[in-house]
């Protein structure tokens, strides 16, 4: 019998040992502890209709993770999140440039603001929770369409 109970809780500890670690937009403090483990830092703080935040940075950008599908009244149980960063250009950038960034970033969304600078946004659906793995992927995939951007974004200004 003891035996059998030691199988068991070995057997437990090994299934358990192989399931990968979610994240979700519902627990803002478990993506902000998610980054860190991965060596960003993030500062969580709200929105300005409440909701969480993030600020961080990567490849040396300042970055803001916006929390989307929140309780209206709570600002909890959050069910996506948007990495999102805009640029300051001297002169309005030309929407063709902007549709070659989108068009070479499939997960990219571009857009320009009244003043012609651009916004690259990038949404993540966590819902109940997505591999840790698969977040940090994409994180690191919109530092690099960052980084690319900007050389498209700054071209003409050089």
């Amino acid at each position: 019998m003891i035996r059998w109970m030691a199988a068991a809780l070995l057997a437990a500890s090994f299934a358990g040992a192989g399931q990968a670690q979610t994240v979700t937009a519902a627990n803002p403090e478990g993506l902000q502890a998610a980054m860190k483990s991965a060596g960003y830092e993030g500062e969580l703080t709200t929105d300005q209709v409440g909701d969480p935040m993030i600020k961080t940075e990567i490849n040396g950008w300042s970055v803001a993770i916006l929390f989307y599908g929140c309780d209206e009244e709570s600002h909890q149980d959050c069910d996506s999140v948007q990495f999102s960063r805009g640029f300051d250009r001297k002169t309005a950038m030309d929407p063709a440039r902007a549709l070659e960034i989108a068009s070479k970033w499939r997960f990219l969304a571009v857009s320009l603001d009244e003043e012609g600078d651009p916004y690259l946004r990038w949404d993540i659906v966590t819902a109940d929770g997505i591999p840790q793995s698969v977040f940090m992927t994409a994180f690191r995939l919109y530092g690099e369409s960052l980084d690319d951007a900007a050389e498209i974004i700054f071209e003409d200004e050089q």
